[in-house]
């Protein structure tokens, strides 16, 4: 497989927000704050008004379809439904859930993204309450929550493409269940951590039996790993800025939400939508993407 090929099917990843200026130090079990420089500007430009194609063909939908499942009150229609969206970057989702009908609180670290998020909220009319805040630390140890954030007054919480860019999890958590109504539901949407890791998954194309197939050279070792948010120019050592992901293995999300009294009661995988370019390569290829899942969503209840 060509490297053109594979960087279309593993797209600069949307979902990293928290920029990395600290090579050379040790890892911090803190998200990072500092460093942003033009790493939110180039996030909000890739992300666009509406968000990334995968935002609108894949997570979108598939987030709204999860929210209403089992809901008496589908689509949430003037606005009977509250909806929390931590990490929510420059506020894609959050114009989503308004425009069908949500009350929503968005809450990202990154001032210059909540600032993106207010502009183009107001340009399109929507009342949204943005606060800039630190996922991490929305709740003290015994689950009181800051930053007004009220509790028990949310009928669901979203991540969506971001949990990979916070550490440490379990504070996420408890601040979501303390945020949530009895039986409130929380969606986590991520690249699969199973067969997307950073550095240790690619393609493969076997020449001999005309298969694709995607290789993983590691996956319970929990990891940070930097990637660069330009890395034809970091080759050649003109932009160094990065953001941070945090491999975790599937076990590692299982169980700090059951520790936190939120059980996941349903998992989905999801596709990519994308096909290939016609080629000799292409029949091939499209089979293993619908057999190989590019996100995973799991939907957990608070308990």
């Amino acid at each position: 497989m060509t490297k053109r090929r594979q960087d279309r099917e593993n797209p600069r990843r949307p979902h990293d927000r928290h920029a990395a200026d600290r090579r050379g130090q040790p890892p911090s079990p803190r998200p990072l704050q500092t460093g942003w420089g033009g790493v939110a500007d180039w996030y909000d430009r890739l992300v666009g008004d509406r968000g990334s194609e995968y935002h609108q063909r894949v997570i979108i939908p598939g987030v709204l379809r999860m929210l209403e499942a089992g809901d008496a009150k589908p689509g949430a229609r003037g606005g009977q439904r509250r909806v929390l969206d931590l990490a929510c970057g420059q506020g894609v989702l959050c114009r989503r859930l308004a425009q069908e009908g949500y009350e929503v609180t968005g809450v990202d670290a990154a001032r210059e993204l909540i600032e993106a998020a207010r502009r183009r909220s107001e340009a399109d009319g929507l009342s949204i309450r943005y606060l800039v805040a630190d996922v991490t630390n929305l709740a003290g140890e015994r689950g009181r929550l800051r930053e007004g954030i009220g509790p028990e007054s949310y009928d669901a919480a979203t991540i969506v493409l971001a949990v990979q860019n916070v550490s440490p999890l379990s504070p996420v958590w408890r601040a979501c269940r303390a945020a949530l109504k009895p039986g409130g539901r929380l969606i986590v949407v991520m690249v699969h951590p199973c067969f997307r890791v950073p550095g240790q998954s690619h393609w493969h194309w076997d020449e001999t039996s005309g298969t694709h197939s995607r290789l993983v050279g590691g996956y319970l070792t929990s990891g940070r790993v930097e990637i660069k948010t330009h890395p034809g120019l970091a080759a050649h050592g003109k932009d160094d800025r990065a953001t941070i992901h945090f491999h975790r293995p599937l076990q590692a999300y299982v169980n700090t939400l059951g520790n936190a009294g939120l059980l996941i009661d349903h998992l989905e995988e999801w596709t990519s939508h994308r096909t290939s370019t016609p080629g000799r390569r292409e029949a091939a290829f499209d089979r293993i993407r619908k057999e190989i899942p590019l996100f995973l969503a799991l939907r957990a209840r608070k308990v």
